[in-house]
């Protein structure tokens, strides 16, 4: 469980973790659930807005509980959601997350339209009232760039750092961002633990670290992470 020890979760305290934030939140979820299911145990993977599903995971509509529970039993990790638009999977009205019948939730909270760093529109993040832990992602390939060809909602990232669109992505920038109650941290109840992940930290090892200790001197564990492509969106895990 060596992920969900650097972010300094327990799967048994913090059972439903949503994840929120840029760049490389579906590796990361599925990372963890993965390490939940080598470890023996049921991880369910779903969405509060919507995501793809994963191409060699079941997906099944979580209001036939005892279906999803047969599925987890004989799978060890399934996809949750109600088949949407596009192919992809969205939540499932009627069953709350703290019902579905896993070891593990893990629930994905907004979208980044594949950029690496974002802030939240008014409606995001979606963060179901059963979370036990919120995880903020940011991609490391972020810095060094200018604020308009790197982040989802740049004007809204542009009056959070007082910077211009074309103004570089700096690595104080990144902890503020995920820091703020307006950015990473939006939405987070008190009874939430709140926890970072820095991605792509290869591209950038210095301000990896840097980032992390700035989010740690505030009191917020953050995980630093590297994944190769094969493994990107949890393609070769399961």
């Amino acid at each position: 469980m060596d992920l969900w020890e650097r972010l300094c979760l327990d799967p048994r305290r913090h059972r439903v973790v949503t994840l929120v934030g840029g760049g490389g939140k579906t590796t990361l979820m599925y990372a963890l659930a993965r390490e939940v299911w080598e470890a023996g145990g049921r991880a369910a993977v779903t969405t509060s807005t919507h995501i793809l599903p994963h191409p060699r995971l079941a997906a099944v509509d979580g209001l036939r509980v005892e279906e999803l529970r047969a599925v987890l039993d004989r799978r060890g990790v399934v996809c949750v959601g109600s088949p949407g638009p596009e192919g992809k999977l969205r939540g499932t009205p009627g069953l709350e997350v703290e019902q579905i019948p896993a070891d593990v939730v893990l629930v994905e909270g907004d979208g980044a339209h594949h950029r690496p760093l974002k802030a939240p529109g008014d409606h995001e993040p979606v963060i179901p009232p059963g979370s036990r832990a919120v995880v903020a992602a940011a991609g490391l390939d972020c810095l060094g760039k200018p604020v308009q060809a790197v982040c989802h909602r740049p004007e809204r990232v542009c009056g959070l750092l007082k910077k211009r669109p074309d103004a570089l992505v700096e690595p104080g920038d990144v902890v503020l961002l995920l820091s703020s109650p307006l950015g990473g941290r939006k939405g987070v109840a008190p009874h939430m633990a709140f926890r970072c992940a820095l991605n792509k930290a290869d591209l950038a090892p210095k301000g990896a670290e840097e980032i992390r200790r700035g989010l740690e001197s505030m009191g917020i564990p953050t995980a630093v992470t590297s994944f190769q492509e094969k493994e990107r969106g949890g393609q070769c895990w399961f």
